[in-house]
């Protein structure tokens, strides 16, 4: 086997691999493309002549057939499962009781629903302890608040 042709068919091992770990549907035709190239290696076709099939072979195999591909992976928002709900859903649109200052650069604390969250503030303000917060979102294992406009009638 020409040196040549084994450059290419590390190549094509290289290529391929990266694709594996990285699913991108990029190097897998850069891969296919060296293909081409090693054949023509193996033929004994000059380096020019090898370079200039995987230069067209790459060109043509990304114009040609990854748009369709990603088509075919690709699901549509509409067909993707909804996420799934958790019980700490039901604390969103809930108030809270602050028990420590939330916001100001600091990670504060809330209680509702009978358990205690890290809050931060929906923008740059401060909700002092004592005070009431409406719970906006959830990001992670805080809960996002902004200063309650009604009292709740009852704080679990």
């Amino acid at each position: 086997m020409p040196k040549e042709a084994i450059v290419w068919l590390v190549f094509i091992i290289a290529a391929g691999s990266l694709e594996a770990v990285t699913q991108q549907i990029v190097s897998i035709w850069f891969a296919v493309a060296a293909l081409f190239a090693f054949v023509g290696a193996l033929l004994g076709l000059p380096t020019a002549v090898n370079i200039a099939l995987f230069t067209v072979a790459s060109c043509a195999l990304l114009a040609a057939l990854r748009p369709i591909a990603y088509r075919l992976i690709r699901t549509p928002a509409r067909e993707r499962p909804a996420p799934n709900p958790t019980n700490a859903d039901r604390a969103v649109g809930g108030t809270a009781l602050v028990l420590s200052d939330v916001g100001g650069g600091k990670v504060g604390a809330v209680k509702i629903l009978g358990l205690e969250w890290s809050a931060v503030p929906d923008g740059d303000l401060i909700i002092r302890a004592g005070e009431l917060a409406r719970v906006v979102a959830i990001e992670g294992v805080k809960l996002v608040v902004e200063p309650a406009r009604e009292p709740a009638a009852a704080v679990r």
